[in-house]
């Protein structure tokens, strides 16, 4: 895993909107900040909040944590516990194609955006040329 790390130019770090997932959260960041060190090259990362319920108390503290704690290195939007996504990996379907309409494919389409904007400026040279 740390090899893998040291060769990526950017993390996607999800983290279930529970107190657990933050606790092992907190534990990841050390590890990157130690590599960073170690590398004497910052580590881009980007968390994710996932498995969100905004029906439980503890699923909406566990989100304003991850915000107020880790600021701007939090994706602005949230993936949504949503059982579409459940039922589309049953039956072996992408979600897009089990059901467009519901709220988690909405949220992994705002996430891809999201992403898309951010990428590495060396990236979209290569895209401009025609590859990958």
């Amino acid at each position: 895993m740390v090899n893998a790390i040291a060769a990526c130019s950017r993390l996607i770090i999800p983290v279930q909107t529970e107190f657990l997932a933050i606790k092992g959260l907190e534990r990841i960041l050390h590890t990157l900040n130690m590599m960073s060190r170690s590398r004497q090259q910052l580590l881009n990362y980007h968390i994710i909040a996932t498995m969100y319920d905004r029906r439980t108390q503890a699923s909406v503290t566990s989100l304003r944590t991850i915000r107020n704690n880790f600021g701007d290195d939090v994706w602005s939007g949230k993936i949504p516990v949503d059982t579409r996504l459940r039922d589309a990996s049953k039956a072996g379907v992408p979600p897009h194609l089990f059901d467009n309409g519901t709220r988690g494919v909405a949220a992994y389409k705002s996430l891809y955006q999201f992403l898309n904007d951010q990428r590495m400026p060396e990236m979209a040279s290569i895209d401009a040329h025609g590859a990958v």
